[in-house]
């Protein structure tokens, strides 16, 4: 390398990936350091060939040839700061070290990319707009999943635009750049002394858009008001709707006689027996629900326990109490209407031969293995 820098690199590609590039780099960065430029660009060459010839992805190899880049090839390094990638996994070079290289020579627009890389968009965008405002516009726009880190980026641009550059022109063009941004945003970052004629149809555009949105809020409002009245006349439907039930009626689960026990009546026609669909509902209920409904008809159980021994005759030393024990009685009423109503919204919702349960259970089969085997 030292007498015959060009030989020595032709041989070197020759051999191929015979060689190890990574062992060779000490000698490399001597010769590259305290040689000439015939050398360091034979340098280059091997660190090219390795990189874009033998695939080389050893970090040790990229970093050196970013370095070599960054100090004597300029043009070559954003270049290949581009074709790199911008995935992670791509990337064979380290990016802070790229970083920090690029910031100590000065490449701001290498710095912004890498700072894209590493999805510093802020920082992208503050150092873009010392270079460029369309490559900090082009920044703006990577935060796609994030409308406010957007938004927040296109007013940095705005404000640098109106307040460095006093350009309103272009002020008004990020406007129609970025959907997020409104005229009204960007306005404090004017002078008082700006006209209303620079603004005059971003002001009119933008108030069109709201008595267009107000107009839209309006049609919701009325298609609101619309369904609401349309779920009262259904509800108030639903109370007066009522079910005749036949003497011959049966049970759809026992198939015996309906009247002969508490029963349920549901819109589609079927008729269960309380104890029936009691039985039928909780295999297919989770567990949960099935502990809540343990619960309450144990609370039910007591309850009517309680009633049943209010309603015996009080001997007559405790006359007295009569009205506490009436207010008791109404009190332990309500509960036992309020315990009924909890379990008829966990057994009786919906039909359990035409509703959810139904559709839920379509992959069970009809009989339990594992009572099959007992039996």
């Amino acid at each position: 390398m030292q007498h015959i820098p060009k030989k020595v690199v032709d041989a070197w590609i020759q051999m191929g990936s015979r060689l190890e590039p990574k062992k060779l780099i000490p000698a490399l960065v001597n010769y590259s350091q305290m040689g000439s430029t015939q050398q360091v660009n034979e340098t280059i060459r091997y660190m090219e060939f390795c990189v874009y010839q033998l695939t080389v992805t050893e970090e040790a190899i990229h970093n050196y040839l970013l370095s070599l880049y960054a100090k004597y090839k300029p043009d070559s390094l954003l270049w290949y700061l581009e074709q790199a990638g911008s995935h992670l996994s791509d990337i064979h070079y380290d990016l802070k070290y790229a970083l920090r290289l690029c910031a100590e020579h000065g490449y701001l627009q290498a710095c912004v990319l890498v700072y894209k890389i590493m999805e510093l968009y802020e920082e992208a965008v503050d150092l873009a707009l010392q270079v460029d405002v369309d490559l900090a516009k082009t920044c703006a726009d990577l935060p796609e999943d994030d409308e406010e880190l957007r938004k927040k980026l296109w007013l940095k641009i705005a404000c640098h635009v109106v307040q460095e550059e006093k350009d309103v022109k272009k002020a008004m063009n990020c406007l129609s750049s970025c959907n997020l941004l409104k005229i009204e945003d960007i306005l404090p970052f004017f002078p008082d002394f700006v006209t209303i004629d620079h603004f005059k149809e971003a002001i009119c555009s933008s108030l069109e858009e709201y008595n267009q949105h107000i107009d839209e809020l309006k049609q919701e409002m009325e298609e609101a008001t619309e369904s609401a009245k349309r779920i009262r006349e259904d509800i108030q439907e639903m109370r007066n709707k009522y079910g005749v039930v036949e003497n011959q009626e049966k049970c759809a689960a026992c198939d015996f006689p309906l009247l002969n026990r508490p029963f349920y009546l549901f819109l589609c026609g079927h008729m269960f027996h309380y104890d029936c669909l009691f039985q039928e509902v909780t295999p297919h209920l989770s567990t949960y629900k099935q502990t809540k409904l343990g619960e309450l008809q144990k609370r039910l159980a007591a309850a009517t326990q309680t009633s049943k021994s209010r309603h015996r005759p009080a001997p007559k030393e405790k006359e007295e109490g009569g009205d506490t024990a009436s207010l008791g009685k109404g009190s332990a009423g309500v509960s036992r209407e309020q315990i009924k109503s909890d379990i008829d919204d966990i057994i009786a919702c919906e039909c359990v031969y035409c509703g959810e349960l139904m559709i839920k259970s379509i992959d069970k089969p009809f009989i339990d293995p594992q009572k099959f085997e007992e039996e």
